[in-house]
């Protein structure tokens, strides 16, 4: 009973730190969008977060209970990476075009920093970690699972209605991949390798650049769909689920 209390009151307090975003929405990334300040200013939104994060949880948990150590790292590498690459396989099997930035070593060292140790790091830590944590204890496994998916894909508002789902369908294999393995090093790893590739591969992608989008090759749509549902079946059905901290 305690924990459901500790549980219910985590979430509460996680909806207070994203209180901030409807001005953010209304009014701050519109006037920064395409500006200088645009980067600075996403950089100050996740140390906003990680210190919400971790000012919220760790008065609860420890941060190996929210999922920050290396426990199943080697089935998080595994199933991210096949997962990687059905996302992968499914855009080269469209009309989509590939292309890639010329290479620059000073944008690829940042895009390292920004993706792994920003966007990948905190995104896990509240995501799979806290909001995760919270959940698995008021309502057990599936209501963390679908729950942080949700609320994954809810994050990402500003990408549209297709960006939304895209994004909870991650947060779908991504919930899976932490409940079976329980730590979230390894997600971390392949977040930001997700989005370092691409924004490097697709650096123009949006819901308007999709329009009219057409499968161009069908045996890489179902070899990209065998990947995807042999992922979740591993996952559901076949691996033993490792001991919770």
């Amino acid at each position: 009973m305690q924990s459901k209390r500790r549980s219910k009151t985590a979430l509460f307090e996680v909806a207070l730190l994203f209180l901030p975003a409807i001005p953010a929405y209304l009014w701050l990334w519109p006037a920064v969008t395409g500006t200088a300040w645009h980067t600075p200013t996403q950089v100050v939104v996740y140390v906003y977060l990680v210190a919400g994060t971790l000012f919220i949880g760790l008065r609860r948990w420890s941060l190996d209970e929210l999922g920050l150590n290396r426990r199943g790292m080697g089935l998080s590498l595994a199933c991210g990476a096949a997962f990687l690459a059905a996302l992968l396989l499914g855009r080269f099997a469209t009309n989509l075009p590939f292309a890639p930035r010329p290479p620059a070593f000073m944008r690829l060292a940042w895009e390292v920093v920004y993706y792994f140790a920003l966007v990948g790091l905190i995104e896990e830590l509240l995501f799979r970690g806290l909001i995760y944590r919270a959940l698995d204890e008021w309502g057990g496994a599936r209501l963390a699972i679908w729950g942080s998916a949700l609320a994954f894909g809810v994050y990402h508002l500003s990408q549209g209605p297709l960006g939304m789902f895209g994004c909870f369908v991650i947060g779908v294999v991504f919930g899976m991949i932490r409940w079976r393995a329980t730590g979230i090093v390894g997600l971390i790893l392949i977040h930001g390798l997700l989005d370092s590739l691409f924004i490097e591969g697709w650096p123009d992608l949006t819901a308007k650049s999709i329009t009219g989008l057409q499968i161009t090759n069908r045996p890489l749509v179902i070899l990209c769909d065998a990947l995807l549902v042999g992922v979740l079946l591993y996952l559901w059905k076949l691996r033993p689920r490792m001991q919770r901290p």
